[in-house]
């Protein structure tokens, strides 16, 4: 009898959830970053927001490179800004703050004089 009565009532209760993980919605998508670097120096391309600034990679001198980078670092806002830090010189470039959104498809061009630099988002 007592038995009959635990089992009905485990039979009559919703499972729990697993885990907290599975109730928080994640950004989906992802965008792409190409960085053409018509530039004689190499340059280490970092995706900057909300105060943090995350490295993506090494942008050879003149090559082109291609990252990819989850909607999900990015925070709540997808604002971000790409952050070039070129190699033996002390300055820092850095693009507009840009809205990323599903699919983006984001061309750096890093061009002889760094502040000529361009930015396209497709």
């Amino acid at each position: 009898m007592l038995l009959n009565l635990a089992m009905a009532l485990v039979a009559c209760h919703p499972k729990p959830s697993t885990s907290l993980e599975s109730q928080v919605e994640e950004a989906p998508g992802e965008i792409s970053i190409r960085v053409v670097n018509r530039n004689r120096i190499d340059v280490i391309v970092y995706v900057a927001h909300d105060g943090v600034r995350n490295r993506l990679g090494l942008a050879l001198a003149s090559t082109t490179s291609e990252f990819t980078v989850p909607l999900r670092m990015l925070g709540a806002g997808h604002e971000y800004r790409l952050v070039g830090d070129p190699q033996g010189v002390r300055a820092l470039i850095s693009t507009e703050t840009l809205f990323a959104q599903p699919g983006d498809e984001v061309t750096w061009s890093l061009e002889d004089s760094f502040a000529r630099s361009t930015v396209v988002v497709h």
